[in-house]
């Protein structure tokens, strides 16, 4: 007993000990706060940081907000998960090994963000393409007609000291360009080892003329009776019965003696017979196959053989062939189809495989010619045709050696025929050209070649062809053009080519999607990035600005400082690299630093087109894009089946581009047309809405859309072709002619339906499509929201019956499974910091509220700010405590008394419609541009129309996206966003 006492009092000393020296080292224990961080732990700058031992990268995650757990060496999993936490931060493959790359984004992350802004799409020398559809739509004061520039007028302004001459008028160096023969060689394709050629249409197709040189006598003459309706067999080489038979008709047919062998005279007879049929690499003539194909064209060792046709030949020959087509068909190369001009393959001093070329007329070139949407304005798009057909006259008088050409060949330099066998390229790179599929893209494009046939840009100075311009052209500027050396870097400035003021290519009323954009980039996407040499310039990147800038507003240098192996560095690179490194659509941009020179104005602007200056006047307001909408439209259209069913809310449905074959069934109803007119075309036996699209011709409606033959159901409509079928519908038809009319708009004058435009306008139930209100945008796509607000606003006003869509002529009726969404934000170019989150309350009930210090407490922890807690009551303290009273509906007086201290204890910063609903994502369809624009839309990110085109407002709209969920903003739908998407629930 003694010993169990004994025992029991040394276990209370030890006891009593071990709590005394814990305390004396005051270590506090708590299960649930542990302390890993050493209070003297020291975060170095993350440029110079050591990464060399594990200790090291745990030092460096919790410096960076990355907590890896106990800082002591050890790898775990709390470690693990920081190093994948970081890497996905920053886009790596979060595989939670630090290696060279990982290392490298650690010396560079900042939670810094670098901003570039800019304007513009393109190099900016000569014309601004939407400098011409201003000039032409608004006009300018050194116009003969101030409201409309003629394209004539365009040219000379952007082109200093030219004119515009007849091609016949001019004395060239190789005439032949200004005739109707095939004279200029377009490059289509490069060292190809095989190509594909497809006769069309199917149901009609073409006869094919090959030309094949250097092909054995024996098949050579094989192809000669076979296109003249001999039988000789198979076209192998042999020569046997079939063959000689064959000859011997042939013979016969023409006088010779019927011998069957083959002889001089015979020989030189069918080589005389085979001239008749004009120029052909093949001195037999051309093999002529009917009745549609698809032959292949194929490289191999030096030689050509094709197949795909039961009359190509059975042996190889030269790759030197030339292809022609009958009249009214046309052949498809890959994604293009040529209704005009002869294709070629040519293998001469090619250092692989075969060029492929197109000779063709210089003005069904221009046909083809993609540079400019087919349905803009004509005088704009005239402008258009004379620079393009400038520039490639300009190529092939450089190109072209007089000396060189024969029949079958263009004269070429032998550095030419090894490059391309061609005169002018097929890709942006020199002109984009697109073929039959341009030409049928919209009238107003042939029309304006038509218009201008045979005209060029001249100089009467040096850096000309025979006097012609090389007339470059881009898509936008920042406001002012680039002279050659700014643009292009270039020795010596060319006269013509001077910097002019372009604020028309900025204007709000031009519709301009790259007259304002802006990247964002971390430091470690910029160091990344800017490459000197193959090689990153840059571990971190620490500044970055304009350091020097053009005349125009474009940079001409950029200075970018950082670390690089933890010393200090410094750059200067043009701006037309970093354009390139960085992907900008132009060099004209400016940068946030402090640092920065550029006096770049950002548009967009109003251009003053009354004065005397061609100088731009910004516009304070600016132009956001707005599109109309009604929910109740929108049911007038579903419920009577005239739009194709859509299974998202109404927002996304509306944000949709309305097609021609809905167009054509909703004028149709509106207007009350019967619905018996006779088929009209031949692409839409597949609509449901055929009957009403038969409709469009009978009664005129095709002026406004539509060609001769094809309707193209599916295709979009712009918001001028939309009005010009709903006023024609409407005074053809039962309904109410529309007659007055208002000019509301200062951008529809280029349109051809202005006089529409301006009936509808006096009823207001067409939208503008801006916040300037007198914009009209004649060219934008009409989406499904703007068509349902003009029908609910004539029906409002009684200029539709409402009845006319109780009947579902065309298919069942729908009806939107949810109404429209709230955007998270007021424009898709904006932060949303606030929306629909739901809101934690705070509990204030337990307030203590017996000074100013509490007072002050309560107002810093509730987000009134009372200025330094310091328990005065100074005027910040007063203004903090009458913003919470206004905010709880009190008398604002700054005194806190019983009703205000009462107000704060109850206050929990919440308010009931700050509630959120949180929606299912989870199985959202992110596949294309569209789906993507479905998404934000549906989630109240605004991005514009629903068009599958990765436009600036859709951009913005995932930037805005990626903001809220706490992304690195650069406006891309990347896999990272796509999970995020998925997973957001707005809450």
């Amino acid at each position: 007993m003694k010993q169990g006492n004994k025992n029991f009092v040394l276990f209370l000393l030890f006891f009593a000990s071990s709590f005394l020296i814990l305390n004396s080292k005051n270590y506090v224990a708590d299960a649930h706060q542990i302390q890993y961080q050493s209070p003297k732990l020291s975060c170095a700058d993350n440029t110079v940081a050591s990464l060399d031992s594990l200790k090291d990268i745990q030092t460096y995650l919790n410096c960076n907000g990355f907590n890896p757990g106990p800082i002591d060496g050890l790898s775990g999993s709390r470690t693990d998960g920081a190093i994948k936490s970081f890497q996905r931060t920053v886009g790596l493959t979060p595989d939670g090994e630090v290696g060279p790359a990982t290392k490298q984004a650690m010396r560079s992350y900042s939670s810094a963000t670098f901003t570039f802004k800019g304007s513009g799409w393109g190099h900016g020398v000569g014309l601004s393409q939407y400098g011409a559809k201003g000039l032409t739509e608004l006009g300018a004061s050194f116009c003969s007609n101030t409201s409309s520039c003629d394209s004539t007028e365009v040219v000379k302004y952007y082109f200093a000291d030219t004119s515009v001459r007849q091609l016949n008028d001019i004395s060239l160096s190789s005439p032949d360009i200004a005739t109707s023969n095939n004279a200029l060689w377009v490059g289509l394709a490069r060292n190809a080892k095989s190509i594909n050629l497809t006769t069309l249409p199917s149901s009609s197709p073409p006869t094919l003329s090959i030309c094949q040189d250097e092909l054995p006598q024996i098949v050579g003459i094989q192809v000669f009776l076979t296109s003249r309706g001999y039988d000789p067999g198979t076209i192998d080489g042999a020569f046997g019965d079939k063959t000689a038979n064959a000859l011997k008709n042939y013979q016969s047919s023409v006088g010779l003696p019927q011998s069957g062998a083959i002889n001089d005279e015979t020989i030189n007879r069918i080589k005389s017979d085979a001239n008749s049929d004009g120029p052909c690499e093949s001195e037999y003539g051309p093999l002529k196959i009917n009745g549609g194909a698809t032959i292949n064209f194929i490289y191999s060792n030096g030689k050509c053989y094709f197949n795909g046709h039961p009359l190509a030949p059975k042996v190889s020959a030269s790759c030197n062939i030339g292809i022609s087509w009958s009249d009214g068909g046309r052949i498809r190369v890959g994604p293009r189809e040529h209704k005009h001009g002869v294709l070629k393959l040519r293998s001469k001093n090619v250092s692989s495989g075969f060029h492929v070329s197109l000779s063709v007329n210089i003005e069904k070139y221009l046909y083809g010619l993609a540079e400019m949407p087919s349905h803009w304005n004509v005088k704009a798009l005239e402008s258009q045709a004379l620079v393009g057909r400038s520039y490639a006259v300009y190529q092939y008088l450089k190109q072209n050696k007089p000396s060189e050409q024969t029949t079958i060949d263009a004269g070429l330099s032998t550095s030419r025929e090894a490059y391309c066998w061609c005169h002018i390229g097929s890709t942006a790179s020199s002109q984009y050209y697109y073929g039959y599929l341009k030409e049928i893209a919209g009238p107003n494009w042939v029309q304006a070649v038509n218009n201008t046939s045979g005209k060029v840009i001249t100089y009467d100075g040096g850096y000309t062809q025979s006097s012609v311009v090389q007339a470059f052209y881009s898509s936008s500027t920042g406001g002012k053009t680039n002279d050659n050396a700014v643009g292009f870097g270039s020795a010596t400035p060319w006269p013509y080519l001077k910097t002019v003021d372009d604020p028309w290519s900025v204007d709000n009323r031009v519709g301009n999607p790259k007259a304002a954009w802006s990247y964002d980039f971390s430091s470690y996407q910029l160091s990344k990035n800017i490459l000197c040499g193959d090689s990153p310039c840059f571990d971190a990147v620490t500044d970055m600005y304009v350091s020097s800038v053009a005349e125009s507003g474009a940079a001409l240098e950029v200075t970018i400082k950082g670390f690089k192996n933890g010393g200090a560095k410094s750059v200067t690179k043009s701006g037309r690299n970093i354009k390139s490194q960085l992907g900008f659509t132009s060099h004209y941009f400016k940068t946030t630093s402090q640092s920065d020179i550029s006096t770049l104005s950002v548009g967009p602007v109003t251009a003053n087109t009354t004065s005397t200056s061609t100088s731009s006047s910004t516009s304070s307001s600016g132009d956001i894009p707005q599109y109309a909408t009604s929910t109740s439209g929108l049911n007038y259209l579903s419920k009577s089946g005239l739009l194709n069913n859509c299974n998202e809310t109404s927002s996304a449905c509306q944000a949709k581009t309305i097609t021609r074959e809905e167009a054509a069934a909703i004028v149709v109803v509106a207007g009350q047309l019967p619905l018996d007119a006779p088929n009209a075309y031949s692409d839409d036996d597949q609509s449901v809405y055929q009957k009403a699209i038969n409709a469009v011709p009978y009664y005129g409606m095709n002026k406004c859309i539509g060609g001769p033959f094809q309707f193209q159901p599916s295709e979009p409509v712009f918001r001028d072709q939309f009005a010009c079928m709903l006023v024609v519908a409407i005074n053809a038809g039962n309904t109410s002619d529309l007659t007055e009319s208002s000019d509301k708009y200062s951008d529809d004058g280029a349109s051809k339906f202005t006089s529409e435009i301006n009936l509808l306008a006096s009823t207001n139930s067409i939208p503008g499509c801006s916040s300037i209100s007198d914009k009209f945008c004649p060219s934008r796509r009409i989406s499904i929201g703007e068509v349902s607000y003009i029908i609910d606003t004539l029906v409002k006003n009684s200029n539709i019956p409402s009845g006319v869509f109780t009947a579902n002529i065309f298919q069942p009726g729908w009806q939107v499974a949810y109404g429209e969404v709230k955007d998270t934000e007021s424009t898709a170019v904006s932060n949303p910091n606030s929306g629909n989150d739901a809101c934690v309350p705070k509990n204030n009930t337990t307030l203590v509220i017996n000074s100013v210090l509490d007072v002050q407490q309560f107002l810093a922890n509730n987000g009134f700010n009372p200025g330094p807690i310091d328990g005065q009551s100074g005027p910040k303290t007063k203004k903090a405590v009458k913003e919470f009273q206004n905010t709880k509906g009190l008398f604002a007086d700054g005194i806190v008394g019983n009703k205000t201290k009462a107000a704060m204890r109850a206050y929990t910063g919440c308010e009931s419609a700050n509630t959120c609903q949180a929606r299912n994502n989870t199985g959202a369809k992110l596949d294309t541009i569209a789906d993507v624009q479905t998404y934000l839309a549906n989630n109240g990110f605004n991005p514009g129309i629903i068009d599958g085109k990765m436009g600036s407002y859709t951009r913005e709209a995932i930037k805005a996206f990626q903001r809220k969920v706490g992304l690195i903003p650069d406006g891309t739908a990347g896999a990272r966003t796509k999970a995020e998407m998925k997973s957001f629930t707005g809450c």
